[in-house]
């Protein structure tokens, strides 16, 4: 099955700064997002915008360059507009958290959806924000919310991405966990130790109870087991 967030779409409008492009592009491919649409640029993508892409050079390689809003969205079902225009559009304004489910609800079906984005230093026109049928506000502390145009950009495409797949297996070691005789093997070995050193328990059996539960929460793994022994080899040795 085609990957559903094919049907996303970053549109960068009048870009300014060719270091941008690159930043945005690295932006959307930590975030599993590819195509990029470039409005009517006052640059164009050169060295330093593949400098700044870092690994997402081909994003940058394979942006459309277009003339106007209209060509870049036209085709798309829901066009976001990003914008810190919250006094003229206060209309059914939304933060990324809080579109994501509709986002998520329209590529499910293989529509498209267009996240737009305005010049640097300027933001969407009124006219470019009229031409799309949904507004974001990124929010923020609102003595200073400025955010440069990657800033925007991995915000968004986050909230997209962590709702669209949260799992994080791919993160995790895939060491298998101790087994029961792994941690009372640790067990036994501890209480072999105290025992050499003569440790004077209050109660043995809470003691031992108490020990075993500290190795039980830890949720032990094989290295890790293996280490802990090891460890508690070397003090035997010393004491003996």
């Amino acid at each position: 099955m085609q990957d559903i967030l094919n049907n996303v779409t970053v549109v960068l409008c009048n870009t300014s700064h060719t270091g941008n492009i690159g930043s945005v592009a690295r932006a959307m491919k930590t975030m599993g997002l590819y195509k990029l649409i470039l409005v009517e640029p006052k640059v164009l993508p050169d060295d330093h915008s593949i400098a700044l892409a870092s690994n997402a050079a081909e994003v940058v390689a394979n942006a459309t360059i277009v003339d106007n809003l209209f060509e870049a969205i036209k085709n798309t079902t829901v066009a976001v507009a990003l914008t810190a225009r919250r006094r003229e559009f206060n209309t059914n304004l939304q933060t990324p958290r809080q579109i994501m489910p509709e986002i998520l609800s329209i590529i499910n079906k293989q529509q498209q959806v267009a996240l737009v984005f305005g010049a640097e230093k300027t933001g969407l026109t009124i006219s470019q924000l009229e031409q799309c049928n949904r507004l974001v506000t990124i929010p923020g502390n609102p003595e200073y919310s400025s955010l440069n145009l990657a800033q925007a950009v991995q915000i968004i495409c986050y909230e997209l991405y962590s709702s669209y797949n949260s799992n994080l297996d791919h993160l995790k070691d895939n060491h298998n966990l101790a087994s029961i005789a792994d941690n009372q093997g640790i067990l036994t070995h501890l209480h072999q130790i105290l025992h050499q050193i003569d440790y004077k328990y209050k109660n043995e059996t809470v003691t031992k109870r108490n020990l075993q539960k500290i190795i039980y929460k830890a949720n032990l793994e094989r290295p890790e087991v293996d280490l802990i022994r090891g460890i508690l080899g070397k003090i035997a040795n010393k004491i003996a």
